[in-house]
């Protein structure tokens, strides 16, 4: 036979031929690979769909913000950090409890002004065993019942209690769910996101290097003062670089933060709060002074000093004229 004719059956039922290989239907000719949907991210240049991202990092280095910013960011449809983001279902497994999401899912809507629905984020507030068949497949039911694209296991340190962090052996079969997770999103292009622990050196993934090689998506948070830095180490397909330094930004009756941009430029405090009110409600569009000064809430004379704070520090640039200035990020201009 012909390989041609041997590899023919891409997709169909195997032949009632006991000669014929078991996974002989499986194989991908060329012609089948260009049927194979196309890359797409959930978040701009962040997220892949389709894929096993893992977010490491030592304590205190806003790991949990970073995941929850990004579910919350993918339950709206809100981009993230100028990314363009593809509104899906969420699913955030607490697995260190519900306990603190309250104040921070209201900072969030607060301080970027978007209501999350209660259609598009679900919290699970207790850990899945991920080494327990019985819980695996519960998991699994939920997210097929439930059409969750984005799943957040945080932390998986609860999500594997009895198993050996540093044995391959365990931690491979924990990635092996996790791609299991992945295939009852739907049409099996979600995310499966863990969320994880840094070792003793603060630098490296805590535990067997089988949890990094065998994620598509690995990021590093780290954080030096207010600073918190998140770099990409590890893309299975594009570039891997990708790089951002965040703070946290209190947001007042909330008790909680949001995470924002940090910039280098050193402002006043009004400075930093006007630049606060541009990126939430100006970021993706810019505006004119007008505008700033009706959603800033501040006193005329406060006002027309932060912009210059803002103007001097080079944070915001005028793309207008002299006469009908309009303010960008000097990024952006």
């Amino acid at each position: 036979m012909a390989a041609a004719d041997r590899f023919a059956t891409n997709g169909a039922e195997p032949p009632d031929d006991p000669n014929v290989p078991v996974f002989a239907d499986r194989v991908l000719t060329r012609s089948a690979l260009l049927t194979l949907p196309d890359p797409e991210p959930l978040i701009g240049n962040v997220l892949d769909q389709g894929t096993t991202a893992l977010l490491y990092g030592s304590w205190g280095t806003a790991k949990t913000f970073v995941a929850l910013d990004w579910a919350a960011s993918v339950a709206t449809g809100r981009r993230w950090q100028g990314r363009d983001t593809a509104q899906r279902r969420v699913l955030y497994v607490a697995g260190e409890g519900a306990f603190g999401f309250k104040g921070r899912t209201a900072a969030w809507e607060v301080g970027w002004r978007t209501k999350i629905s209660d259609e598009q984020l679900g919290i699970l507030p207790e850990a899945v065993n991920l080494t327990n068949a019985v819980q695996v497949g519960n998991l699994r039911a939920l997210i097929d019942w439930g059409g969750y694209d984005f799943i957040v296991l945080d932390t998986l340190a609860r999500c594997m209690v009895g198993a050996d962090e540093n044995s391959a052996k365990d931690c491979g079969a924990v990635v092996d769910v996790l791609t299991r997770l992945l295939q009852a999103t739907p049409g099996q292009r979600g995310v499966v996101l863990g969320v994880h622990h840094a070792g003793k050196d603060g630098k490296t993934l805590r535990g067997s290097s089988a949890f990094e090689s065998g994620a598509d998506t690995v990021y590093f948070s780290s954080r030096d003062g207010g600073v918190i830095s998140l770099d990409r180490t590890k893309r299975k397909d594009g570039p891997e670089t990708d790089r951002h330094e965040l703070k946290l930004a209190p947001i007042d009756g909330t008790g909680s933060c949001v995470l924002e941009l940090h910039r280098g430029a050193a402002t006043t405090d009004r400075g930093q709060a006007l630049s606060c009110t541009y990126d939430t409600c100006f970021a993706e569009t810019g505006c004119n002074p007008t505008q700033l000064r009706e959603v800033s809430g501040m006193e005329k004379h406060t006002f027309y000093r932060a912009l210059s704070d803002l103007l001097k520090a080079g944070e915001l640039i005028n793309t207008g004229t002299p006469k009908r200035p309009f303010y960008r990020r000097s990024a952006d201009g």
